[in-house]
């Protein structure tokens, strides 16, 4: 089971992840928020890992398919607080450091953009 909760950071929409991102309906609706986010002039997103325990290659895709939206529209998408298993994962797919900004906290993250 996954569940978002969205806020406004300065103009920066964070999706604050808890649970499992594993290709589900659930998982689905992080690509689902960025598109609608997009379409409203959202430019800059991030996605708090922090309470994410499990992901699998799946969950991998739907993170990758938000990240390709949020590009095309010239937006950033970057992620902060990712657990170990997790960054694992991430790395195993070859989607860190090679396309995912990583950053510790949110005050980092913030500074980034």
């Amino acid at each position: 089971m996954l569940t978002i909760t969205s806020r406004d950071e300065g103009g920066v929409l964070f999706l604050d992840l808890a649970g499992q991102i594993d290709g589900g309906p659930n998982s689905e609706k992080i690509h689902e928020i960025i598109k609608e986010q997009l379409k409203e002039g959202k430019r800059k997103f991030v996605l708090n890992l922090g309470e994410v325990r499990w992901l699998n290659s799946l969950g991998a895709g739907v993170l990758i398919a938000a990240y390709a939206s949020a590009k095309r529209e010239n937006s950033s998408l970057k992620l902060h607080s990712v657990q170990d298993r997790v960054t694992s994962v991430l790395k195993t797919c070859g989607l860190i450091p090679e396309v995912f900004e990583v950053y510790a906290n949110e005050k980092d993250t913030l500074a980034s953009f």
